[in-house]
C-alpha cells in the first residue's frame, strides 16, 4: 500500500510540474512572434539594398535561413532558461524576467522600442 502511495505522490508531483509549465507558453510565443518580427523587418529592409546587387532567389532565400538562424540562436538560451526553472515560483520569475528584458509588455507600442 505504501508503494502505491509513494508511486501516487511522484506522479502527482510530475502532473503538477507539467501543468504549472503551461504558463510560460504564452511568453513563449510572444518572445518568438517579437524577435520574428524584428527579423522580418531588418531583412526588408537589407532584401531592399541587396535587390540591387543581383542576388539569386536562392541567394536571398541563403540570407532569409541565415537570419531565422540567428533569431534561433539568440532565443535558446532565454527559452532553455524558461524550461529548466523547477518550481512554480521559478517560473513565475523567469517568465516576468524575460517579459520585462525582451520588452514583451510594450507590444503595442511602435516597433516595441
Amino acid at each position: 500500500m505504501i508503494e502505491a502511495e509513494v508511486l501516487l505522490q511522484e506522479e502527482k508531483d510530475l502532473f503538477i510540474g507539467w501543468h504549472e509549465s503551461l504558463s510560460a507558453i504564452p511568453t513563449i510565443n510572444q518572445l518568438q512572434e517579437r524577435a520574428n518580427n524584428f527579423r522580418e523587418e531588418e531583412l526588408k529592409k537589407c532584401t531592399r539594398k541587396l535587390a540591387n546587387s543581383n542576388l539569386s532567389d536562392k541567394e536571398l532565400e541563403a540570407v532569409e535561413r541565415l537570419s531565422r538562424g540567428i533569431v534561433n540562436k539568440l532565443l535558446h538560451g532565454p527559452m532553455a532558461h524558461l524550461h529548466k526553472s523547477e518550481s512554480a515560483e521559478q517560473k513565475q520569475a523567469a517568465v516576468k524576467e524575460l517579459s520585462s528584458m525582451f520588452r514583451l509588455e510594450d507590444e503595442d507600442t511602435p516597433n516595441g522600442r
